[in-house]
Order: C-alpha cells, then sequence, then structure tokens
C-alpha cells in the first residue's frame, strides 16, 4: 500500500510539474502589451461625481453645513460651492493627470478611479436626498 502512495505523489508531482514551469520566470521576464485607457468610462464617471457633487451644492444652498472645510459661517454659501467645485476640479485633474501618465502600464489605476467616482456620486447623491427630504420636498412651504 506505501508503495501505490509513493508512486501516485512521483505521478502526481510528474504532472503537475510542467504546469508549474511558467510561473517560475522571473518577473522582470513576463511582459504584457499595454492596455489602452477607456477614456469614455473614465469621462463618464467624472461627469457622474460632478452632477451629483451639484445637485448636493444646490440642495444645500444656504441651509446649515456642518463640514467645517465647506461651512461660511456655518452655512453653505457661495463661497461654499465655489470651495467644492475646486475640490471636485483638483481631484479629476489629478485622476486623469495619474491615468494618463500610468494607465497603460498600471491599468488598474482606471478602473479604480471609476469606482471612486462612482462611488463618490453615489455617497453626495444620498447627502443632496438627505437635504431634499429635510426640506420636506418642493413646494411643501406652500401646503402648509
Amino acid at each position: 500500500m506505501r508503495h501505490i502512495g509513493r508512486w501516485f505523489r512521483i505521478g502526481l508531482l510528474v504532472a503537475l510539474l510542467p504546469a508549474a514551469a511558467p510561473a517560475q520566470a522571473p518577473l522582470g521576464q513576463i511582459r504584457r502589451p499595454p492596455e489602452e485607457v477607456d477614456w469614455a468610462k473614465l469621462t463618464l464617471s467624472i461627469a457622474a461625481h460632478g452632477a451629483a457633487s451639484g445637485l448636493d451644492a444646490w440642495t444645500s444652498w444656504q441651509r446649515p453645513e456642518r463640514n467645517r472645510l465647506l461651512a461660511d459661517g456655518g452655512r453653505f454659501t457661495a463661497s461654499s460651492a465655489c470651495r467644492k467645485a475646486g475640490l471636485f476640479a483638483g481631484v479629476s485633474i489629478l485622476e486623469v493627470a495619474v491615468v494618463k501618465k500610468w494607465g497603460k502600464q498600471r491599468p488598474w489605476l482606471a478602473r479604480a478611479c471609476r469606482f471612486a467616482n462612482f462611488a463618490a456620486a453615489g455617497m453626495l447623491t444620498s447627502g443632496a436626498l438627505h437635504n431634499l427630504a429635510g426640506r420636506g420636498g418642493p413646494g411643501a412651504a406652500n401646503s402648509r
């Protein structure tokens, strides 16, 4: 019985050895052709982020603001909207610059930026919906 187990292990090793041979090549020798960046998807994600940021700013206008970075005297004002737009523009420019420089060699960067943009758009839209719910919706002041 031991004799069969030994031959089974040797046979398994011989069967799996050719499959493991390509894994033994140093990482520097394995080259992938550079992938093209899908700029349309990245642009769409940046647009979604910008639209959600604008919606959040619109629903926050002249309301109390808890974010100290955006608050101007405790309220969301024009200077708050400029800061919010500046933050969005800075992040978007940084994303495009990073993807343009390293996106072909590291395609995961473009995917990460798209994911971050859509996640931020979701969070900002959630905040905008919260702001609208706090107002009681459009026309709530007239119905009272």
